[in-house]
């Protein structure tokens, strides 16, 4: 029997936004008792003197879909349950990767995804609606993935322009008769367009389905995201059951060739490549002119660029709404490439929104980081301090907690943060001090 005692820190339990002290005992990975406790004889002990302890981070929206270096990036800021499979990317076949998901750093839930969808069903061209019969055909994959464990449906309108409203009411009602929700990387119309809100409204409206928006701050982060959160309420109020992600950074990324990146949704949405930076690749750092994007776009399509496009206070009025789930857009990069989303988000969550800008409580922080995504998702028994729950925790340091990661050319997008001293994964120690243990107690969560 396995068995983790960890003494002398402060418990916070994100359901009922309180912190107290208390010993938390972890058998066989579940917390097996909280409160005034001796530690037995056999168990290894954790001292967690000035430190937080509270359940794993909960990653709502990444793309780690199984990248060892990208689960251990996730896992050292605290992440030990992740959400891949978004923006309507991910494999078709659920069984065969959720079963090769087995062992790895944290745990992995999987979306099966529009666009992969589409792929399969012979829809190839992104500005072009799928026909009637490629409908069908995404139906039926649709159907297996959830039958398989998919935790869910995501939409991906932003790199498939030609969706149709047919297509997404189509996998909508398959989710809703499932009991899953959905996800949704809604359309680039325009700049400051909120009618690609609207339609993520609609759709989850006429579906009777969870709607969760996707990085909310990267959609609508650029002056017109007190409307977009006025939207949000209003149409919860009207019972739309809609919900959305959002990250700490104004800056988003995507492949160069994607669809984002024609010349006509560049101008639609006020993109130039000034507000561009190449953060993979042999140009890595390097703000494209027109012949370096020519290049890029034609020869190397899959590498990604960095869009600054957003301002730095839709980031803060976004992330400290009550409905909003801290996430991290993270993906599969090599060392030294990426995004500082990658290895900064929730530490930076908690250093800008609790210790320097008094936003919200170290209790609400955690709430917007475990149970609130835990409940949105239906993960029952993950990102609650309650005993019988699974035992992912993070212990943190409250005074020193903070992301280190920056821009390629600017610093270094993978390193790790500060002030997160231990994370456990499944009751065992997959995290020490900024470092792996090497630990894979990751599972794949299906269903």
């Amino acid at each position: 029997m396995s068995k983790l005692f960890i003494s002398g820190g402060v418990v916070i339990d994100p359901q009922a936004r309180r912190s107290f002290c208390a010993q938390v005992l972890l058998e066989d990975g579940i917390i097996a008792a909280i409160g005034d406790l001796t530690a037995p004889q056999d168990a290894q002990v954790i001292d967690a003197r000035g430190l937080f302890v509270c359940p794993g981070f909960i990653d709502p929206h990444g793309h780690i879909d199984g990248h060892v270096y990208t689960g251990e990036l996730s896992l050292l800021q605290g992440i030990t349950t992740s959400v891949g499979g978004n923006c309507g990317f991910s494999p078709v076949d659920l069984a065969e990767f959720l079963d090769a998901q087995e062992s790895f750093p944290i745990h992995q839930a999987e979306m099966i995804g529009m666009c992969a969808l589409r792929e399969a069903a012979g829809a190839l061209d992104p500005f072009q609606a799928a026909d009637e019969n490629q409908i069908d055909r995404m139906a039926q994959l649709c159907e297996r993935a959830l039958a398989c464990g998919a935790c869910g449906v995501s939409l991906g309108p932003a790199y498939t322009p030609g969706s149709s409203i047919l297509e997404m009411q189509t996998l909508c009602r398959i989710a809703r008769a499932h009991g899953k929700p959905v996800s949704i990387d809604t359309h680039m119309n325009s700049m400051t367009d909120l009618d690609s809100l609207q339609e993520a409204i609609d759709l989850a409206a006429h579906a009777g389905c969870r709607m969760i928006v996707s990085h909310f701050v990267y959609q609508y982060g650029v002056g017109v995201e007190d409307e977009a959160l006025a939207m949000i309420d209003r149409a919860r109020g009207m019972g739309v059951d809609i919900v959305f992600d959002s990250g700490m950074y104004k800056d988003w990324c995507s492949s160069i060739g994607a669809a984002l990146f024609e010349p006509g949704v560049m101008r639609a949405n006020g993109i130039e490549l000034s507000h561009l930076r190449v953060i993979t690749g042999e140009h890595i750092g390097e703000v494209p002119d027109q012949a370096l994007y020519a290049h890029l776009r034609a020869c190397h399509p899959h590498d990604a660029v960095s869009v600054n496009t957003g301002e730095a206070r839709a980031v803060y009025a976004i992330a400290r709404h009550p409905l909003c789930m801290i996430s991290t857009d993270t993906g599969a990069y090599l060392p030294g490439e990426g995004h500082p989303q990658i290895a900064g988000s929730f530490p930076r969550f908690l250093r800008e929104m609790v210790r320097e800008r008094a936003e919200m409580s170290w209790e609400e922080a955690v709430a917007h980081a475990t149970c609130l995504p835990a409940e949105i998702l239906g993960f029952e028994t993950k990102g609650r301090m309650r005993v019988g729950c699974d035992a992912d925790l993070v212990l943190f340091d409250p005074a020193t907690i903070a992301d280190r990661a920056d821009f390629p050319g600017m610093g270094s997008p993978n390193a790790a943060p500060e002030g997160i001293a231990c994370v456990i994964v499944g009751g065992q120690i997959a995290a020490r001090q900024g470092q792996v243990t090497g630990v894979m107690a990751g599972r794949p969560l299906r269903g």
